[in-house]
């Protein structure tokens, strides 16, 4: 007779739990491709720079984007003259992840940007509908004024998957910065012109993964019968 331990069944039910969660489509990805610079020189402050974004989208609710990675612009990757903070905040200017890019050549060099690896952050489209507030979610990276890593203005590539750069770096997609030292929070943006969004600081850039997520229907089909077996054992 097979014994089917209260513990056993709940360590099966668990193990049906963590086989679900979701399947990794790819490996990491950048959320855009570099598409050079021009020789102009940005916006110079001692502070934070980057960009923000939103899901104005429903569709494809079943998929979370994991940001994995940070990283910065390394203008002609022979290697960055500073180390750089750089960060990932929600729209109340909690900081979820943070890394920092060293100078040099240690940081990974993929298409223009030196990468830092993070604690995945989770982004699911359709959790933002209909919100006109452009801070949803925003990176940025630390630089001082008239930074040696920062004299040239990165411009931005094609961006890698179609659904994906649709659904979060279409439009909206604003540039952001915050004045202080340290990491501070990207609170601000230049004004835009009249029927466009404002500068985009490229100089900073991001790895995801998409993940897709199970109908959970499939785990709670596996419920009840583990429960009579659970009961049954205990009677």
């Amino acid at each position: 007779m097979y014994n089917f331990s209260p513990i056993k069944i709940l360590c099966c039910w668990i193990l049906s739990l963590t086989g679900l969660i979701g399947a990794t489509t790819w490996a990491d990805t950048p959320g855009f491709i570099s598409g050079g610079y021009v020789t102009n020189q940005p916006l110079s402050i001692t502070g934070s720079k980057g960009w923000s974004f939103f899901n104005s989208s429903t569709s494809n609710s079943g998929n979370y984007m994991a940001v994995t990675q940070l990283g910065v612009f390394d203008q002609g990757g022979d290697g960055l003259a500073n180390s750089h903070a750089v960060g990932i905040w929600a729209v109340d200017g909690t900081l979820l992840a943070s890394t920092t890019i060293p100078a040099g050549t240690v940081a990974p060099l993929v298409d223009g940007y030196r990468y830092m690896p993070i604690t995945p952050v989770f982004i699911s489209p359709g959790a933002f509908p209909g919100v006109l507030n452009p801070f949803k979610v925003a990176i940025a990276a630390e630089y001082s004024a008239d930074d040696a890593d920062d004299l040239v203005t990165p411009i931005r590539g094609a961006t890698v998957d179609p659904v994906f750069s649709t659904t979060y770096l279409g439009s909206p997609f604003y540039g952001v910065y915050g004045v202080g030292t340290g990491l501070p929070f990207p609170d601000q943006h230049l004004p835009a012109p009249e029927g466009g969004f404002a500068l985009q600081f490229l100089e900073v850039n991001f790895q995801f993964n998409v993940v897709q997520v199970p109908e959970p229907s499939v785990t709670f089909l596996l419920a009840p019968g583990l429960l009579y077996l659970s009961l049954r054992r205990c009677k």
